[in-house]
């Protein structure tokens, strides 16, 4: 069924949005005891790509809004001397249902379609200090990131019209992963004044995915109590054997507030 195809085209690639958290630095206090920050953030990211028939995959933000159930993004980093440990996550559950048109060879009928998509994204490890001026740190990092999908589809022709050359037929696909790649990077904080500084990272990496890559730059203000992070980030995916989804990109603004402690 075209459309089936479709839907599962269009929906299963929506939780790799979770793909991806901001992931800030610590700044180094020169301090014997790690010192610890968490954030909280939103990334607006608009999802690309292809499917393994060689279709476009093309979801803007807003389409993923309209679909959200539950998500969750934060992320968590200590710094110990020249050492930095990081870890962030996200969670989505996504899902909708509505009419759409099943083609049975030369015939289409209206069925049922919804979709049940869950999905976890994380990305963690270590770094170690190998720049240090009075403005600027920088950090030599290694780690994995770790993709984790579950898709259900579900076609419902039960109540189709008389004649309908599947009515009485419910059909049920699945789609599950996941997905683990080692990643190498730097991640730097350069100091503009005492208020505002800049948080930069990126990464290569490779695994069950045959390449993927990230890169993010945001500005930082200084609140009294926690900072402000605005930013813009980028990741791709060139996936290997992962389910109907073979290349994915997720690009767009974030915003998030980050707290020490």
């Amino acid at each position: 069924m075209n459309a089936l195809k479709c839907l599962k085209a269009a929906c299963l690639p929506l939780t790799a949005v979770i793909l991806t958290p901001n992931m800030t630095v610590a700044q180094d206090t020169g301090l014997s005891s790690w010192d610890w920050q968490a954030e909280v953030y939103f990334w607006g990211a608009d999802l690309g790509g292809k499917t393994t028939s060689g279709d476009d995959i093309d979801m803007p933000i807003d389409d993923i809004l309209d679909d959200l159930k539950l998500g969750f993004m934060g992320a968590v980093f200590a710094e110990k001397g020249d050492w930095l440990l990081f870890a962030d996550a996200f969670y989505l559950d996504l899902g909708d249902s509505d009419d759409v048109t099943a083609s049975i060879g030369p015939i289409e009928v209206d069925v049922r379609g919804s979709f049940d998509l869950k999905g976890f994204q994380s990305t963690f490890g270590a770094g170690y200090k190998i720049m240090k001026t009075a403005a600027t740190t920088l950090h030599a990092t290694g780690g994995v990131r770790f993709l984790w999908l579950d898709g259900t589809v579900k076609v419902d022709a039960t109540e189709s019209i008389i004649g309908n050359p599947i009515a009485g037929q419910r059909i049920t696909e699945k789609e599950a992963g996941n997905n683990w790649d080692a990643v190498i990077g730097l991640r730097g904080v350069t100091a503009l004044n005492e208020k505002w500084y800049l948080s930069y990272y990126g990464d290569i990496g490779a695994g069950d995915s045959d390449f993927t890559w990230q890169a993010s730059l945001a500005a930082n203000y200084r609140m009294k109590n926690a900072d402000l992070v605005v930013g813009y980030r980028y990741m791709d995916f060139d996936l290997d054997n992962f389910g109907p989804i073979d290349d994915l990109n997720l690009g767009g603004p974030f915003v998030g507030v980050k707290f020490s402690f």
